[in-house]
């Protein structure tokens, strides 16, 4: 037998390599298991929007309320009503009160678009980029909305938005929008 193989340190060294190796390899293969999210699916026509996901929500947010449509008559107003699934109830009666600044949309511009049956497409992109880091309860994202007279120049701007829930049973809901520039 080679005497350098029976030496007890040389035994020992090769133990704790061995339970090393096993350690690292069993911990690497276990995944990092995150609290399901438990929360309800919003309602039609929202139901596409998944609840769990505060940048979902934020985006489908800011895009219904800026859904305008002058030749059906769906004003800030009426885009808010349909957003209301998605906002925090406090959130939404504070908004209705000060919707009309939402927007760098003049009330003589609209009423301009809605004599004129004017067509408006509106994009809505969420930046991952600067933002306040994510909790479990809040996230922030910056996004840029463009709405598109038909015939006339975009109208871009940015708007700071910021989901909140109660816990991992409750959806990411709309509960603060300020627009930027």
């Amino acid at each position: 037998m080679n005497p350098g193989l029976t030496n007890p340190w040389v035994l020992l060294a090769a133990a704790v390599i061995a339970a090393l190796a096993v350690g690292c390899s069993t911990h690497q293969s276990r995944p990092v298991v995150a609290p399901a999210c438990r929360a309800e699916a919003f309602p039609p026509p929202l139901d596409g929007v998944r609840p769990c996901s505060a940048p979902e929500v934020l985006h489908a947010a800011v895009s219904t309320i800026y859904a305008l449509d002058p030749i059906l008559g769906r004003d800030t107003r009426a885009t808010l009503d349909a957003a209301g699934p998605l906002l925090r109830t406090a959130f939404a009666a504070q908004a209705s009160v000060g919707v009309s600044m939402w927007a760098p949309i003049t009330h003589g511009q609209w009423q301009s678009w809605v004599e004129e049956k004017t067509a408006v497409s509106s994009e809505v992109v969420v930046h991952t980029d600067d933002h306040p880091p994510d909790t479990a309860t809040s996230t922030s994202r910056v996004l840029s909305v463009t709405i598109t007279p038909t015939g006339q120049a975009p109208i871009a701007f940015t708007v700071y938005a910021r989901a909140t829930r109660h816990g991992s049973e409750s959806a990411w809901l709309l509960a603060e929008l300020q627009v930027m520039s």
